[in-house]
């Protein structure tokens, strides 16, 4: 055979084992009613066709290139057989291909998104696979699958070579009619999916515009503009388009002006990786459970997103998640951290993962100098338990070695419930538990139980460190001058709603996260009302004296005030919602995906007319304050 037959043979082969590759993609959709199981079949095989089709011009592309005699004879000098080339290559891109279409249905079955900018982020920023928390196994096991499907394409391409009868069963099989006939039956598919999500769209039929979000890259084609310049009328889509600018900081808005005589409190904040709201449990967290009793403790409480990033950032500037970017890009400090280095803190920050990813040290630590910032880069690695244990030790020994006569803040964010949720044997108190956490070959149906019991032994392991800071300032006469904060970063959802983990959607389980606030002189209370991170400035500011309304640096409400929140915005890295007492809602700003109304407690509604028309005046107002600290 010539090479370009081996080629076009070997796409074929590639193309039937991407359909098994990309299967993983057809689990993730709700086939409510046949025209979604036609429609749903129909852009499997259609885009499974167009992913390989660009990986198989750059195999093609090298094809031509060496078929110049010119360049086949430089490279037999070199003693290099163009075939080989070329078959190498296709080995290799097809190969990568395969893996990148595991790489993200895996990441879409977990975290229900496809590979984005976040996940580019991951990888690319220091610390980003560290922190999310793998193994050596799990590592070894990736590598096993990267392996695995280069060495399925490197097999179909010694077939197709070396093996006779197999050359022959492809021959017979792939005649250049059968070819012909397969690319008008996926052209015919294509254009069948097209119409069908236009047609869907022009009647603002739900089932069918839902299932090309499991699909990367999906090409959405709509006839609306067409149909009205005929003179019909698309039905209208009851939503709201939230749409994000470009933001040129302006932060604060105003001149900051601050009472003489305020007060000159001490800050301990401690912040939990993936704290669920029920974690704060008498039996699980026995210490912090009593703690909250003694204090503020908020009942109600959302996060400002569903990872670290939205989540810490709104807590420390009270402002929502599309500002992250503008700060990061600036390196721009909240100004809650500008008014302790004004007013000479001594500061030591603690994070037993790092501060580089998320981007902290580069946003809201900025202005601190490196030897402020206590991570992995100056810690012994271990598992994340004993990391907090050291950072612990660490925090203790510099309030005790602190000036007394200046005020201090330290910070400490625990890595130990993040997953894989790691703590020492005497603080399993839920057995039995997922022993060998490998991403890699985890079922999560039926593992899931296992593993919460592992992520309940990790909160109680948290419990006994954060009941060592609270013994050493009670002991030491530190909490009558002393603002305690002890939240979680996020929520953690166990397979309630179909998700593990965080990142993935704005349910309860991911976004709720228990806030415990000690202020002196302020009586114990549970709030019951929504609040959100996004007013911890507005709550802490004050009391340094403050004298601004919150309005003038934060999108937040003073918690020891008497305004309250009517609802709360929570952000991730392409989306918003929307949550108040009785709905939630999802919108995309920077992604193509459909906006989703459910109930405050994640039931979907299909009827979403009374949430826009109910609801108009505050995404209103949402709009408004998405750029509001911008000039």
């Amino acid at each position: 055979m010539n090479r370009k037959t081996v080629l076009n043979q070997y796409f074929v082969l590639s193309y039937l084992v991407l359909l098994l590759n990309a299967s993983a993609y057809l689990g993730q959709i709700q086939y409510v009613n046949s025209a979604t199981f036609f429609f749903a079949g129909a852009v499997y095989l259609t885009y499974c066709f167009i992913y390989l089709v660009p990986f198989s011009l750059l195999v093609m592309l090298l094809h031509y290139f060496l078929a110049w005699k010119r360049l086949a004879f430089f490279c037999l000098r070199l003693r290099l057989k163009p075939d080989w080339i070329v078959y190498g290559w296709a080995v290799f891109v097809l190969g990568l291909l395969q893996i990148l279409v595991f790489a993200d249905s895996m990441i879409f079955g977990i975290f229900d998104f496809h590979l984005n900018g976040f996940v580019w982020n991951i990888v690319t920023t220091n610390g980003g696979i560290a922190s999310m928390g793998g193994s050596t196994s799990s590592i070894l096991s990736f590598i096993g699958v990267i392996g695995g499907f280069f060495l399925v394409q490197g097999l179909m391409m010694i077939l197709l070579l070396k093996v006779n009868r197999f050359k022959i069963s492809c021959q017979i099989f792939f005649t250049k009619r059968r070819f012909n006939i397969a690319l008008v039956l996926l052209l015919i598919l294509g254009t069948f999916q097209g119409i069908a999500y236009g047609l869907s769209s022009f009647h603002a039929y739900a089932p069918i515009l839902t299932v090309p979000s499991a699909f990367p890259i999906y090409l959405p084609i709509t006839f609306n503009r067409l149909a009205r310049s005929f003179g019909f009328t698309p039905k209208k889509d009851p939503s709201f388009k939230m749409k994000v600018h470009d933001i040129n900081l302006q932060y604060p808005l105003k001149v900051i002006q601050r009472r003489s005589d305020h007060k000159t409190y001490n800050i301990v904040w401690l912040m939990i990786e993936s704290f669920r709201a029920d974690a704060i449990d008498p039996q699980i967290t026995p210490a912090t459970y009593a703690f909250a009793q003694r204090g503020v403790y908020f009942l109600q409480h959302y996060s400002g997103g569903n990872a670290s990033r939205m989540g810490v950032f709104a807590m420390f500037y009270g402002l929502y998640g599309n500002y992250w970017f503008p700060f990061l890009e600036e390196n721009r400090s909240p100004l809650l951290i500008d008014l302790l280095i004004k007013d000479n803190y001594q500061m030591r920050m603690f994070n037993s993962a790092t501060f580089s990813s998320p981007e902290f040290d580069k946003t809201i630590f900025a202005r601190l100098p490196r030897s402020c910032l206590i991570d992995t880069s100056l810690i012994d690695s271990g598992p994340g338990w004993e990391r907090d244990r050291e950072c612990i030790n660490r925090m203790l020994d510099f309030i005790e070695r602190r000036d007394p006569d200046q005020p201090f803040m330290t910070f400490m964010f625990f890595d130990a419930t993040h997953s894989r949720y790691s703590f020492p044997p005497e603080n399993a108190i839920r057995t039995p538990y997922l022993e060998n956490f490998n991403y890699a070959t985890v079922d999560l149906k039926n593992d899931i139980a296992l593993i919460k019991n592992r992520y309940i032994n990790a909160c109680n392991f948290v419990d006994t460190q954060i009941n060592r800071v609270i013994t050493y300032l009670q002991d030491h006469d530190l909490l009558s001058s002393t603002i305690v904060l002890i939240a979680g970063d996020h929520g953690e959802a166990f397979m309630e709603k179909g998700r593990w983990g965080h990142n993935s959607d704005f349910s309860e389980e991911q976004t709720r996260s228990p806030l415990i606030l000690w202020i002196p002189g302020i009586e114990r209370r549970q709030i019951t009302h929504i609040t959100s991170h996004l007013d911890v400035p507005a709550t802490l500011l004050p009391l340094l004296g403050v004298t601004n309304p919150p309005e003038d640096y934060s999108l937040g409400f003073d918690l020891l005030g008497a305004a309250r929140r009517e609802f709360t915005i929570l952000a991730s890295w392409n989306t918003l919602a929307y949550v108040d007492n009785e709905y939630k809602a999802t919108f995309p700003i920077k992604a193509f995906a459909r906006q989703k109304v459910t109930t405050k407690y994640d039931t979907e509604v299909l009827d979403t007319t009374a949430f826009y028309q109910s609801r108009q005046q505050h995404l209103i107002q949402i709009m408004k304050d998405l750029a509001r600290f911008s000039k």
